[in-house]
């Protein structure tokens, strides 16, 4: 109990900080944009920002957040009741929505070399970044861990998933993206005129700000200045997801480790790359696509994205700033 309300009470906080800094739509009023209204809340242990245009948006904003925390039931290995956990106790569980997921992801960790894996489950908890054992592993426990993780062992078959004996499924690197697809589902049946939801790192681009048709302005948090903007993405509409080695580390014995784990290694990421932006029409490829390319580094990352018709800004630690694909993207002067 004293640790959740550790944990909300710092998301809590978090909030404010988004609000002016984290990854965003830039708040700029015009006349001509349409009313629009503003929600903030905690979901999926993160912080879940948006901005309806619509005359509903109260209550519209109690539905968005009911999908969250839905979704959060199904794919989360920490909700004992979840078909995630379930499978990761058995070894099998029957849900579409996992399924789906097993399915659009698997070709991705082809192309990843294995780097990028969702059987990463049992590495995942020995770290437990941001949870009560947060640390570095046993390097024996963590050999033991290693030995479970192949996702050329997950199957899905319609609504059926197995996995080999002692895999445990951790979805964390494409649910918030998941839930923006979901989200995105709810507001095209609504008569909504515009959107924009944040989940985390993932973003949701929907329908249109004002009559002229503008496009939606997305800022990038910078990701070694506290308090300033990388720079700003131009888009219709679409999804946005960022994966950097900021969002979640801790420090032991000196050394900075972050949450980004290379599957192969069972350790965080090395990479050139400190923060990856990746802009797509889809939620969870999105996500997915942000995280397998943190871990390949820029140049792997361009067939990868190709083949998704997506594009994406890269900064190095050297503080080099670039793009790849149709992205309209504007870095701040420094």
């Amino acid at each position: 109990m004293e640790r959740r309300k550790k944990i909300v009470s710092a998301l809590v906080i978090l909030l404010a900080i988004a609000a002016a800094v984290a990854i965003g739509v830039l708040a700029q009023r015009r006349s001509a944009d349409y009313e629009a209204e503003s929600y903030n809340g905690i979901a999926m242990g993160t912080i879940v920002s948006m901005k309806l245009y619509d005359e509903t948006a109260p209550a519209l904003s109690k539905q968005v957040m009911a999908q969250i925390d839905a979704l959060e039931q199904t794919i989360s290995w920490r909700v004992e009741s979840s078909p995630v956990a379930a499978l990761n106790r058995s070894g099998a569980c029957s849900n579409e929505t996992v399924s789906s997921v097993v399915a659009q992801c698997a070709p991705i960790s082809d192309a990843a070399n294995g780097a990028f894996d969702l059987t990463i489950g049992k590495v995942s908890e020995l770290w437990d970044f941001g949870g009560e054992k947060q640390g570095v592993p046993e390097p024996d426990a963590l050999r033991d861990a290693l030995r479970s993780v192949d996702y050329k062992a997950l199957t899905a078959d319609g609504a059926s998933v197995t996995a080999k004996s002692g895999q445990h499924l951790d979805l964390g690197a494409v649910g918030k993206g998941l839930a923006c697809d979901r989200i995105r589902a709810l507001l095209s049946l609504t008569d909504i005129k515009g959107a924009v939801v944040s989940v985390g790192g993932s973003i949701l681009c929907f329908g249109s700000r004002n009559k002229a048709g503008e496009p939606w302005r997305v800022a990038i948090r910078h990701p070694r200045r506290e308090d300033a903007l990388l720079g700003t993405i131009r888009l219709k509409e679409g999804f946005v997801s960022t994966s950097g080695d900021y969002e979640k580390f801790f420090e032991q014995d000196g050394k900075r480790y972050f949450h980004i784990l290379d599957a192969r290694t069972g350790y965080p990421a090395r990479t050139e790359l400190c923060s990856v932006t990746v802009v797509c029409d889809n939620g969870l490829l999105s996500d997915a696509l942000s995280t397998a390319c943190f871990l390949l580094g820029r140049e792997e990352s361009e067939p990868l994205l190709e083949r998704y018709n997506a594009s994406a800004v890269f900064m190095t630690k050297e503080g080099e700033i670039s793009t790849f694909g149709n992205v309209d993207f504007t870095a701040n002067e420094s």
